[in-house]
């Protein structure tokens, strides 16, 4: 969009509680995984960039219901930084497809070089933050990331299936730390933020990134949220042939394995 002004949006509770004038209508929209859930448009309908992430287990399913959602957004584009979760998006979306890339090989070294260091990898939200930067943003505003540092975790209730293969406990459940270290995700926001080309900003108060990003400031411009009724309450339960009861019973005996290997 003209303005340079990109929005970056997780699944966090805090994307529900968006002042008007934080994010305009003709800001240039980048949602993450999940979003299709929320029980309202809390950026609009239109997305111009999906960015998605997580398991490339669960991504055909998570496909397969945005796809069944694609009469409520208006999605241009999609990435991820993750070949497999690719692979899954292109059997529904391969013509909207677009690789992810990194502004400058500085960028992606300086990246490379955190994640080294941490022994981790930046989650799906932080991705999408690199994406944006390197599509050309000037204002990079956060919204609904995070880090798994509120009370509530997203602002829907996540279904059967999700629940069934994310864990019972998702909801009172923080950061996977076998993949995922929120101080990463930081340090990467903290470096982007400091170079010249680009401000990254909050579209709400935040815990855990208010203590070194600022509040973006109020615009006058069209508001973007919209009502919506009856978004979807769960992952689809079939991509294709597949069905999410194989991916079910399949996690149950990962589990199995893992406890069989435990030493007692």
């Amino acid at each position: 969009m003209g303005s340079g002004t990109y929005v970056v949006a997780g699944n966090g509770h805090s994307v529900s509680g968006i002042a008007d004038g934080r994010i305009l209508a003709d800001d240039f929209i980048i949602r993450t995984n999940n979003f299709f859930f929320e029980p309202s448009f809390f950026l609009g309908r239109r997305v111009d960039l999906a960015f998605m992430g997580g398991d490339p287990r669960v991504a055909p399913f998570m496909f397969e219901t945005l796809y069944r959602c694609r009469s409520d957004y208006q999605l241009t584009a999609w990435s991820s930084h993750n070949p497999k979760v690719a692979r899954a998006g292109r059997r529904r979306f391969g013509a909207l497809f677009q690789p992810m890339v990194f502004k400058t090989a500085a960028v992606e070294q300086r990246v490379r070089e955190l994640c080294a260091h941490y022994g981790k990898t930046p989650t799906t939200g932080i991705y999408a933050v690199l994406m944006a930067h390197a599509l050309g943003a000037k204002t990079i505003i956060l919204a609904g990331i995070d880090l798994y540092e509120t009370d509530q975790r997203y602002p829907f209730t996540p279904g059967h299936h999700y629940r069934a293969l994310m864990g019972q406990d998702l909801l009172g459940r923080g950061v996977d730390d076998r993949l995922h270290d929120p101080d990463l995700d930081r340090d990467i926001l903290r470096w982007i933020n400091a170079q010249d080309d680009v401000v990254v900003q909050l579209a709400a108060e935040n815990l855990a990134l208010g203590a070194f990003l600022d509040l973006a400031p109020l615009r006058q411009g069209p508001a973007v949220a919209q009502p919506r009724s009856n978004p979807p309450t769960d992952w689809s339960a079939r991509s294709g042939l597949y069905p999410i009861a194989m991916l079910k019973l399949l996690r149950l005996g990962s589990a199995f394995m893992r406890r069989l290997k435990t030493p007692r």
